[in-house]
């Protein structure tokens, strides 16, 4: 570990998460491939550590997925593999705007870091299937390449949900491209009117809603809107995948519509199912609670009685203790009596025997 790795742990172990931060923003901004290779398998550690710090570095970390050197790319790309198959959430929120609107590099990488995910996690890449399956049409080839295997791969676990989406999208493709020849015909009118009219020549209302129509294609175009690879592209890519999950030789065009109809109406059912799986899930989870409350009504008043009868048992003790004590307050007392009585007659014999004995006294 070098230096710099030594002073953002040793900023870490002192909890001062911003110069963590910053420190470890600087060195990524450098594009020091070893400072880079140092970070990357650290990564987890810092993040157990301190989530936020991991947090607040993911937009400079993501950012080497723009290496120019591919070899040092690719290899810390898979060095990243550990981290983002147990931190995956950490890269989600970056997903979108990566493959919209990266560089072809950027794109590529942020497939290659979800297809960690996808041979981990599949059922967590749900909400990105649309945006990889518009990756099937992207104009580079790697790029393809990348959408392709991820799309392999979660279409083994879902596969009817993918046929499905991956055949809408192929519709919308053949839409658009129709919008595509309609938006030349539209640009080639203008320029052919424009270049026929004369300076001084006046255009118009119409040839004016022709000519910013025109403008407003050149603007989408400019701006990115339509970047796609040819229709036929994305079916041959498109085709490599359903090829892989649902085997089928080729996907024809007439065939299209009706497969679309299928898949999504199994896709429909699978989820019916599943929802009814998770129905009969939560009635059991409801069954068992019930139970459980019924048990524990039971205990209670299992518990209830005893303590009554406890209760009872004590009160009967005590009743029973009261009745000993009076008998014997009651013996007592008779004790008492009859040992008073006793010696009222013991002193009233001896009156008696004194009067006799007087009396004898007298008559001698």
């Amino acid at each position: 570990m070098d230096n710099i790795m030594e002073e953002i742990f040793a900023l870490l172990d002192k909890k001062d998460y911003e110069a963590a931060v910053q420190l470890i923003k600087k060195n990524l901004d450098k594009r020091d491939s070893k400072f880079i290779e140092d970070l990357v398998p650290s990564l987890n550690i810092i993040t157990d550590t301190a989530v936020e710090v991991v947090e607040k570095i993911m937009p400079s970390l993501l950012g080497i997925l723009n290496f120019d050197d591919d070899v040092i790319r690719y290899s810390i790309i898979l060095s990243l593999k550990k981290f983002v198959e147990e931190h995956k959430n950490l890269i989600f929120p970056y997903v979108e705007d990566f493959i919209k609107y990266g560089s072809p590099k950027k794109r590529e990488g942020m497939l290659r870091l979800l297809k960690y995910v996808a041979d981990t996690d599949p059922v967590s890449m749900v909400p990105f299937y649309d945006l990889i399956i518009s990756c099937l049409s992207d104009p580079e080839e790697f790029v393809r390449k990348n959408a392709i295997q991820i799309l392999q791969t979660v279409g083994k676990t879902d596969r009817n949900e993918i046929e499905a989406r991956i055949l809408k999208f192929l519709k919308l493709l053949k839409d658009e491209s129709e919008i595509r020849m309609n938006d030349s015909e539209i640009v080639k009118t203008a320029e052919q009117l424009l270049a026929e009219k004369d300076k001084i020549q006046e255009i118009s209302p119409e040839e004016q809603l022709l000519i910013t129509a025109a403008d407003r294609v050149l603007k989408k175009d400019s701006e990115g809107a339509l970047r796609r690879a040819s229709v036929d592209v994305a079916k041959s890519a498109a085709d490599e995948v359903l090829k892989e999950i649902i085997e089928i030789k080729t996907l024809e065009q007439e065939d299209l519509e009706r497969r679309e109809l299928e898949a999504q109406s199994k896709a429909l059912k699978e989820k019916l199912e599943e929802d009814e799986k998770k129905l009969e899930l939560e009635k059991l989870k409801l069954e068992e609670e019930q139970r459980k409350i019924e048990e524990e009504r039971l205990r209670q008043e299992k518990e209830r009685l005893e303590k009554e009868k406890e209760i009872i048992e004590k009160r009967k003790e005590l009743e029973r203790v009261k009745q000993e004590l009076e008998l014997k307050r009651l013996e007592e007392e008779k004790r008492k009596i009859l040992e008073e009585e006793t010696e009222r007659n013991r002193k009233r014999l001896k009156e008696l025997e004194k009067e006799a004995a007087d009396q004898d006294y007298e008559e001698i």
